[in-house]
């Protein structure tokens, strides 16, 4: 599976190179960053061995990377979800709870006026 990072975040390819010395020095292991961005069972794999060190710095690195990554945001909407305890593996979709849907992602220009609102609020 490739993760589409066409403009890799800068602050996800820092961390990176940041935990590339640890995890030499820790656990001999070479980490390619490039194989990290692209494929997701090699990157899932070296998130897991990063957050098993004894370095706090090189956890710290794996969890944020982790969350840039792997988080809400960049989950896909293919991710199968366990059912509710109390929910038959055979309910009806429509029996079991639904979560509220999220709300709408305000627009472009939603978000420069409300920027530039705090702009004129902050001049005096």
């Amino acid at each position: 599976m490739t993760m589409s990072m066409a403009e890799p975040d800068s602050d996800i390819m820092n961390y990176l190179v940041r935990m590339v010395i640890p995890l030499k020095r820790e656990f001999g292991r070479v980490l390619d960053v490039n194989e990290f961005l692209t494929s997701r069972p090699y990157a899932i794999e070296v998130i897991q061995q990063a957050l098993l060190s004894k370095d706090e710095r090189l956890r710290e690195y794996a969890v944020y990377v982790q969350s840039k990554l792997f988080g809400p945001r960049a989950s896909s909407h293919t991710d199968v979800q366990a059912p509710a305890a109390g929910a038959k593996a055979g309910a009806p979709a429509a029996a079991r709870t639904a979560e509220p849907a999220p709300a709408p992602s305000p627009t472009d220009e939603e978000l420069r006026a409300k920027m530039l609102d705090k702009y004129r609020a902050g001049l005096r």
